[in-house]
């Protein structure tokens, strides 16, 4: 009995030290995990355990708009900087939260920082506070002095703000930017920008909002929820906007601007009634022929971008409408200036210049309605030629009566009027008299076929038609943008295209024209004696309004183009209550001098 006692000691013998090995090496493993957590995966710990004590934000960083230039590199429109202030949640080590609250409140006339506060923490448990924004490099140097930029308390970030170094140039057509309405958002969001994100609202600032507005930057900002700053990541960085440069020539805009208001102011002061005197308001436009850019577009009265905010109220109750585009959005009668559509239409039907009006003074194809003609400088038969030269209407209601007035205005359209010019900004379509108008009649096609009747365009489109008749029928779209670079090399990243199209006639069509206006312009002294010999035809529709002794008050319209042998230049000229066509010539004649002198 005593060898199976002794088996089974041994066993259990065996038993004690396997568990004990099992011990050992379970503890072993044990003091192996814990060293390896102390010692080897000490740094993986500590990160994660400031990371559950710190919070992540993420700072915008604005990129500066691209600037807008003339075509020599004149500074149209730029980011000027100005400083947004950001209260830092919760308080960087060694500064005092309430202190600073107290100082921000002063420094900004007491503006309740406190409750705005009280709401952000409410939401996040770290992160920037906005506390005053737009400073200028004075209200941002209190910051500095108070100490709270250099304690870490609050942040300074630098974003650009528009800016106009003469903001009486084109104001109409540069437009403005502003944050993203409600109804822009679901787009903008689309596009991968940010809620507080800057946009072109208007003119050129919309159109080109892509180029213009760069990309903002991202950094990340990790923070210990005892305010110190633990990481900053630059998930983007900021890229500038592209400079956008027009094919504006700020010295000839300059010129534009101020021969339309001294020719305003002349005829205010020395014409009768009716003749100039009653004058409120003009547009002119100059474009280049052979591209299509618009040198010039002034469009009075007008008013300063730099005041455009702190005077809208004022600006929209002003009865002279500074606020309305007269050359894009302004619809005005051509009157005779569109007699030279007239006779494209009668050209291309096969008629021939030569083919003879007799101008009696009258016209008395209708029984009842006997329109006349002032017969300046000519009477009995008439010309094509002749009749552009002394703008006889004889001629032309005879010749629209013929053609029918669907054929001239369809022609019309074709030059240019009442149709789209190509240009980037808002503009209004117009309208052109045609057989299917509520109000037709058959003296409406002699109305119409003098540039009057239904028919209202806008300037730009007048100088557009000036323009493709300068050019044998080369129909040019109008822009204001050239090309937009890169700020910081210069390279070119975008160029405009010019387009034309092509009016079938040639020669044919527009040399007789061309002709007719070539000798129209030399009836003019002011014209005559201009440093180069150009082409024009003016206009003076009849308005609604009558004189005390029931003639009517009438504008100004003039278009032409120089030289009149090799064109570079066309422009359209409108003066509101201006007194007749002729009242327009010394504007053109200011472009002329300045362009060519």
């Amino acid at each position: 009995m005593a060898k199976p006692q002794s088996t089974r000691r041994r066993k259990a013998q065996r038993r004690v030290v396997v568990l004990l090995v099992l011990c050992c090496a379970v503890f072993a493993l044990f003091l192996a995990r814990l060293a390896w957590l102390q010692f080897a995966m000490a740094d993986h710990y500590a990160q994660k355990l400031a990371e559950a004590s710190s919070a992540s934000y993420t700072i915008t960083q604005h990129a500066a708009r691209g600037a807008i230039t003339d075509r020599s590199g004149t500074v149209l429109a730029r980011d000027e900087t100005v400083y947004d202030v950001y209260l830092r949640v919760p308080a960087p080590p060694g500064t005092d939260l309430r202190e600073t609250v107290n100082t921000i409140s002063a420094l900004t006339g007491g503006k309740d920082v406190e409750t705005q506060l009280a709401a952000f923490c409410l939401a996040v448990s770290a992160g920037e506070l906005p506390a005053a924004q737009g400073l200028d490099s004075t209200a941002a140097a209190a910051y500095y002095r108070a100490g709270l930029v250099q304690s870490g308390a609050v942040r300074l970030a630098v974003r650009g703000v528009r800016a106009w170094p003469d903001g009486r140039i084109l104001p109409h057509a540069l437009g403005f930017t502003g944050p993203i309405t409600a109804e822009q958002w679901p787009a903008a969001r689309a596009r991968g920008l940010a809620m507080d994100a800057t946009l072109g609202q208007s003119g050129l600032e919309a159109a080109y909002d892509d180029l213009l507005r760069g990309q903002d930057g991202a950094l990340l900002v990790n923070a210990g929820l005892d305010g110190t700053i633990r990481k900053t990541t630059q998930v983007r960085a900021p890229a500038p906007g592209s400079t956008l440069v027009l094919t504006l020539d700020a010295g000839l805009q300059k010129t534009l601007q101020a021969a339309l208001q001294t020719q305003m102011d002349t005829l205010r002061t020395t014409k009768g009634a009716g003749a100039g005197r009653e004058v409120k308001a003009g547009a002119a436009v100059v474009v280049d022929v052979r591209t299509g850019g618009i040198l010039a577009a002034a469009s009075l009265p007008y008013f300063d971008l730099n005041q455009y905010r702190s005077g809208y109220a004022a600006l929209c109750a002003d009865a002279a409408a500074p606020l309305l585009d007269r050359v894009c959005q302004g619809l005005y009668a051509p009157g005779s200036a569109f007699k030279p559509a007239v006779a494209a239409a009668a050209l291309t039907a096969g008629i021939s210049p030569a083919a003879a009006v007799n101008c009696t003074g009258r016209y008395y194809y209708y029984s009842s309605y006997h329109p006349g003609c002032l017969q300046y400088g000519h009477s009995g038969p008439v010309d094509l030629r002749t009749a552009l030269e002394y703008s006889c209407n004889i001629f032309f209601y005879d010749t629209g009566r013929r053609l029918g007035v669907d054929t001239f205005s369809a022609m019309a359209q074709r030059l240019g009027l009442a149709a789209d010019t190509g240009v980037e900004v808002a503009a209004a379509q117009g309208r052109l008299t045609w057989s299917s108008d509520a109000n037709y009649q058959d003296g409406l096609t002699l109305m119409a076929a003098i540039g009057q009747g239904n028919t209202a365009v806008t300037p730009l489109q007048l100088a557009q038609y000036a323009a493709t008749l300068a050019s044998f029928g080369r129909k040019p779209a109008l822009h204001f943008a050239d090309r937009a670079v890169d700020p910081a090399t210069g390279e070119t990243v975008w160029q405009y295209a010019p387009t034309f199209t092509e009016i079938p006639g040639g020669e044919s069509v527009f040399g007789p024209i061309r002709d007719g206006m070539k000798r129209m312009a030399q009836t003019s002294r002011v014209l005559r004696e201009a440093p180069v010999v150009c082409a024009a035809k003016t206009g003076s529709p009849q308005l609604a309004d009558t004189l005390p002794g029931g003639s009517h008050y009438v504008n100004s319209v003039l278009i032409g183009y120089a030289p009149a042998d090799d064109p570079q230049i066309a422009a359209a000229v409108v003066l509101e209550y201006g007194g007749g066509g002729a009242n327009a010539a010394p504007i053109l004649r200011a472009v002329l001098d300045a362009w060519f002198a």
